[in-house]
């Protein structure tokens, strides 16, 4: 049995143009729910802006099997992230090196770099972020 857009009721819709479904490349991704041309602004990325140090003390102080508090980030800069606390389709978005969208600054926006077909899976290069030696030689070190 497939998953259904009830099993993620819990994800705030910043991206409507976007549905969660399995990926064949880690887990669940988001995939395109028609065609996207490029240039298309597919959400604007909000949060807290807050230190490494204080997103690991608040990240260890939450339930981790709370599926609603995820705390999603950007990275702003190497000791700086754009800290959501609510789980969004943006954290569905896998990576790859060869993206279909890339974020803009500023604002932070998730922008289409060429069109994307109905049904295509989204993929940023997460490698294009400001990411800091800790998560390069941690856990981005096992996929990026």
């Amino acid at each position: 049995m497939g998953i259904v857009e009830s099993d993620f009721a819990y994800v705030l819709d910043t991206i409507p143009l976007g549905y969660i479904a399995p990926s064949p490349v880690h887990g669940n991704g988001l995939f395109a729910r028609r065609d996207i041309p490029a240039g298309s602004i597919l959400t604007t990325l909000d949060g807290q802006i807050m230190s490494w140090s204080t997103y690991h003390e608040l990240r260890s102080s939450i339930d981790s099997t709370n599926p609603i508090l995820f705390y999603e980030w950007n990275a702003l800069e190497r000791n700086t992230l754009l800290v959501r606390p609510f789980r969004t389709k943006y954290s569905f978005i896998n990576h790859s090196r060869l993206p279909n969208l890339q974020i803009e600054r500023f604002p932070l926006q998730v922008v289409a770099i060429r069109d994307i077909a109905h049904d295509e899976e989204l993929f940023l290069d997460y490698r294009k972020e400001p990411l800091n030696e800790e998560y390069l030689n941690g856990h981005g070190r096992t996929y990026l």
